[in-house]
């Protein structure tokens, strides 16, 4: 296991820990390639989290965790929010959590398919829709008619309207939102991954491996990596992303994994240095287990798929 020397030490057995069973069914669905009778037993144990059960405390049948006609309503800690939180914990789709993805597709998509605030309908806002798209294919939406629109109208400004991708607050390209639409396009449905979605993943790839990053000035924030995320990205979310392309074997995918190693402490593990609002588990300047496993993943697709053995 070539990518296992890449660590300073092995934090794998780390992420097993019950603690966190979050991390421990992505650990042992991607890393040990458990098979489907475990890690549904696995995921299961999600809910059993008082963490988790916590939130399921503040959700009602007439609003859920927000408002129930302004799906985007309190950001990450709202009705949108959560279902990205869920989607990032690797949850199943809990029955509280149907209702909501439909208000979302029927309140929060509009007709030409993007996902995006009511205040901002004028904008692209790929991190709106990379997101909705993202959560809706992790909780089995994607053979919905909707998600299916909101898919192609996604390839078509890729491919065909490039000038479409920027965003009207930034002045420019947003990374951010780049990044969130290609975890939505590597999630796609296996029936849906047409040529179209192979060439989308293609340039926004591209866009993110070629670009100059500043790790000193401008880009000083990426890599100030954090979980869970909205709609910001960093680079821990960057190289997990690029890892699961063709990307992985660029020269300058490699430049990035060498960036996201020097965040390793001597265990082997990766901090969180950035705050959340919302499900504030860990704790800032202290190890992340989400942020270790995501390191870690990202070695294995990119050094050799090895399931992993002590």
């Amino acid at each position: 296991m070539p990518w296992l020397k890449l660590l300073k030490r092995d934090s794998v057995p780390w992420l097993l820990d019950p603690e966190n069973p979050s991390v421990r069914f992505l650990a042992l669905r991607d890393i040990f390639k458990k098979p489907p009778a475990i890690l549904e037993v696995e995921q299961q144990r999600i809910r059993e989290w008082p963490a988790v059960q916590e939130i399921f405390q503040h959700w009602n049948r007439y609003n859920f965790w927000g408002r129930m006609y302004a799906p985007y309503y309190g950001g990450p800690v709202g009705n949108f929010g959560t279902l990205y939180l869920f989607a990032q914990l690797g949850a199943p789709l809990y029955p509280e959590l149907e209702p909501v993805c439909e208000n979302l597709l029927d309140i929060g998509r509009f007709e030409d398919g993007r996902f995006v605030p009511e205040m901002h309908r004028a904008a692209p806002w790929l991190c709106y829709t990379g997101m909705a798209l993202r959560l809706l294919y992790h909780f089995g939406y994607g053979a919905d008619s909707r998600v299916i629109s909101t898919h192609a109208a996604l390839l078509h400004t890729i491919l065909f309207r490039p000038e479409l991708l920027a965003c009207p607050m930034l002045g420019g390209l947003c990374r951010s939102g780049l990044v969130k639409a290609l975890d939505a396009l590597i999630h796609v449905p296996p029936l849906q991954r047409t040529g179209d979605n192979a060439a989308a993943i293609e340039t926004l790839g591209e866009m993110l491996v070629m670009h100059a990053y500043d790790w000193g000035a401008q880009d000083a924030d990426w890599l100030a990596a954090t979980f869970p995320r909205y709609y910001d990205a960093d680079i821990l979310e960057l190289c997990h992303v690029l890892a699961q392309t063709d990307y992985r074997t660029q020269p300058r995918f490699e430049e990035l994994v060498q960036r996201m190693l020097t965040l390793q402490n001597e265990q082997g593990r990766w901090r969180k240095l950035r705050a959340t609002p919302v499900f504030p588990i860990e704790r800032i300047q202290h190890p992340s287990r989400w942020l270790t496993y995501e390191a870690v993943h990202t070695l294995t697709l990119t050094y050799g798929d090895t399931i992993y053995a002590p």
